[in-house]
């Protein structure tokens, strides 16, 4: 039996064309299996209830800390797990009640190189693998803050160094004794007005948006009255009484760094919680 092999002529500019789409086709083929990769996952990781007798509460490790592939949390609530694996404050979060008070210990391995939106991504799939979350997001309107240079101008200098800093939280509680009010000193470097945005929204626990318009990076340092639980102090105590001393968070945007808060209101994108277990399925 003979055989003809057939030569192709790429001389030929339609024989060409047609054999260069070929290619082509084929490449993105093969890119997008490539691109189809199955998303990452703890490479071990376990999720229990917490020993009622424990006490304090502990997260550590993750992308962006010194422990990269080590993640581990101890007595930390279903609310807690689910606002950091999906990046949330506290006012983003419906759930149940249950949710705040049932207390669990996580350890997980995470792969090498992995990322803070991959480390995020396997968190959530983690929670919906071992206790059966499902939720959905919806948009609420609710009582938003808005940041904007006051009357006085602004009173914080922009600034010259190369790399933001984390927030340096001059407070500890007071030892022994009732709980009482104290003073806070904050500083920070190289931060933008979104970065400030997001720190007033935890102090104030509600929604902060920039609305100054200022696209630099600035320096700012300020000091406030602040709660025995670690977050800015609202100008009247839960008991109706006004404090004796310091500056409510407000009123020191104002005098120090020369920005006031406007009360607006809204839409806000909400994590809303469909269901979940509250006992995890085995590791």
């Amino acid at each position: 039996m003979s055989s003809t092999l057939n030569l192709i002529p790429l001389s030929s500019p339609q024989t060409l064309g047609s054999l260069i789409a070929r290619l082509t086709v084929t490449a993105l083929a093969c890119a997008m299996a490539v691109c189809a990769q199955p998303p990452r996952e703890f490479e071990a990781a376990s999720l229990k209830v917490a020993p009622a007798e424990m006490r304090g509460m502990r997260c550590a490790g993750g992308p962006g800390t010194s422990d990269p592939t080590t993640f581990r949390c101890a007595n930390y609530s279903l609310s807690m797990l689910v606002m950091m694996a999906y990046d949330l404050r506290p006012y983003q979060l419906k759930a149940a009640e249950w949710m705040d008070s049932a207390r669990y210990e996580v350890i997980a391995k995470i792969p090498v190189g992995a990322t803070q939106a991959e480390f995020r991504e396997m968190q959530q799939r983690f929670l919906a693998d071992r206790l059966a979350l499902k939720t959905h997001i919806e948009k609420r309107e609710m009582a938003v803050y808005e940041v904007v240079v006051s009357n006085s101008g602004l009173k914080v200098k922009e600034s010259d160094a190369a790399a933001a800093t984390h927030p340096d939280l001059a407070w500890t509680p007071p030892a022994g004794g009732p709980p009482v009010r104290t003073m806070a000193h904050v500083k920070r470097k190289n931060q933008s007005m979104d970065d400030l945005a997001r720190f007033l929204s935890d102090q104030l626990r509600q929604p902060v948006r920039d609305g100054t318009g200022l696209k630099s990076r600035y320096d700012w340092e300020f000091s406030f009255l602040m709660d025995p639980g670690g977050r800015a102090a609202l100008p009247t105590a839960g008991d109706g009484t006004q404090p004796e001393f310091g500056t409510s968070l407000i009123d020191a945007l104002r005098e120090q760094l020369g920005l006031s808060l406007h009360r607006t209101r809204g839409l806000i994108d909400v994590l809303v919680v469909d269901s979940a277990n509250k006992s995890p399925i085995e590791n």
